[in-house]
Parts: C-alpha cells; sequence; structure tokens
C-alpha cells in the first residue's frame, strides 16, 4: 500500500449530481449517469497511478467484449454507515478508491494470473466486504509517503510492517491492514516474487554488464518507479521501493515525495 494523492477536485458530474441529489445513494449514481461513473473511474485511475490502493497489483481494463475491467470503486467508509441528516458516504470523493477485484472475479483480463477460486486466496476489499473497519486499518489516502510503511520477504513474498520506518502510531493499524484486507494472499505473494525475481535478473544483468552495485540500483530506481508516459506506475510500487532501499529513497526524495 503506498499514498494516493487524489485529486481535491470532485468530478464534474458526481459534483452536479450530489448538488442535485446530495442523499442519494451510489448504485443510482452509476445507473443513473453512466458518464459520470466513468469520468469517476477516469480521474481515480489517474490519480492512483493505475493501480489498486490496496495491494498495488495493476488495475487491468478490459479490452474483450466479454471480458470485464479488473477495476471498482471502493468506498473506504462502508456506504452502509451512512445516517439520517449524517455524511452521505455514498457520494462522498474523498472515500472513493480504486481497487481491483481481489481474485474474485474469473472473466476479468489476464484471469489466469489474477483469478483465484480459493475463498482465503481472495484480498483488498473483497474480505472486508460491508464490515466497518475503517477505525482499524490504514486509509491510502492519509498515509506519510516519505516513510515506508512496509518490508517483504525475499524468498516468499510475505508482506510485513516495517519497524524500523513506519511511524510507531502507525504499527498496530498497519498490523490490521495486512490481516483484514488479506495483503498475504498466496496470489498476491506469488505475483510479489514475479517481481522481486525480475529485479534480481535485472541487477545480476547490469553488474555483469560492468556497473557498480550503487549504480544499478540508482538507475532501477529512476526507471522503475517514475510514472511511464501514461502516467501509470509499474505494478507493486511498493515492493520495488523496498528492494531498492536507500537508492529508491534518494530517488523519491528527489522527486519530492510527489510521485
Amino acid at each position: 500500500m503506498k499514498k494516493v494523492h487524489k485529486s481535491s477536485k470532485v468530478p464534474q458530474k458526481l459534483h452536479k449530481f450530489l448538488k442535485a441529489y446530495p442523499r442519494e445513494t451510489w448504485e443510482h449514481f452509476r445507473r443513473r449517469t453512466r458518464r459520470g461513473y466513468k469520468e469517476v473511474k477516469a480521474q481515480i485511475y489517474s490519480d492512483q497511478r493505475g493501480l489498486c490502493a490496496y495491494c498495488e497489483i495493476a488495475i487491468k481494463m478490459a479490452e474483450r467484449e466479454e471480458d470485464v475491467d479488473d477495476f471498482r470503486v471502493e468506498h473506504f467508509h462502508p456506504k452502509g454507515e451512512t445516517e439520517a441528516g449524517g455524511k452521505n458516504w455514498h457520494l462522498c470523493w474523498e472515500n472513493m478508491l480504486g481497487v481491483c477485484h481481489g481474485g474474485s472475479q474469473k472473466d476479468v483480463p489476464d484471469s489466469d494470473w489474477r483469478f483465484s477460486s480459493g475463498k482465503n486466496d481472495r484480498s483488498c476489499d473483497v474480505p472486508k466486504g460491508g464490515r466497518d473497519i475503517s477505525r482499524i486499518i490504514l486509509n491510502p489516502l492519509k498515509i506519510p509517503f516519505r516513510t515506508r510503511l512496509f518490508r517483504y520477504a525475499e524468498h516468499n513474498g510475505k508482506m510485513f510492517v516495517d519497524e524500523r520506518t513506519c511511524p510507531q502510531k502507525l504499527q498496530r493499524k498497519a498490523v490490521s491492514t495486512i490481516n483484514e484486507l488479506n495483503l498475504n494472499a498466496r496470489r498476491l505473494r506469488r505475483m510479489r516474487m514475479a517481481v522481486i525475481n525480475v529485479l534480481e535478473d535485472e541487477i545480476g544483468i547490469r553488474l555483469s554488464g560492468g556497473f557498480e552495485l550503487e549504480e544499478c540500483l540508482d538507475q532501477l530506481a529512476e526507471e522503475l518507479l517514475s510514472p511511464d508516459e501514461k502516467g501509470v506506475f509499474k505494478s507493486f510500487f511498493t515492493v520495488i521501493r523496498w528492494y531498492l532501499g536507500p537508492a529508491a529513497e534518494r530517488y523519491l526524495a528527489r522527486s519530492g515525495y510527489k510521485l
């Protein structure tokens, strides 16, 4: 999980709908304003640089008619927690995140890689369901970016709270985030290992080409932690950041931590 730098400007059609129907539901917005729904998804995708807000897998848009996007709008505070006269979590822009289907949808693109038939292999908002766990997990909009919160096991891709770098006041929530969102699902660990293996191979190639280790790491930090020409990040940004260590932190500091 990395910090999401969310646009403060509410998408235009959502803003108009909320102004006209302040107590309406998200479902009605989706049905009545299909272009508005697409606008919301597009802005979320841009804000999150193409990554799931929870696990950091690349959000995948469907290209074939028979497929569905591996992307849906998640409400951090459950919509059902809206009370009469209280904040309408259904239509609150700051409450909306973009997430993958957590391995639960077999009709997404690359389903052989993304889908899992095992219920204990589901992640992100799937195990969350409609429960209000907002007080015990981290909100990607509110976590720091200047310091890395998580580390990973190099041999199996397992995710842990990094007690050396994660602020102590956030450590309990960070542990709960991993557990509640099942961010150590076998499917996600497999995907992280693929990223780690590529990094290992790339460093080996550059070392054999005569580069010094620090030079290799600096090059990879700039190449892999920068958005592409469409503004999209590589999958598992935080895994790459952890693996490249001080080189990643130097690059992020030069960027002003605004990535």
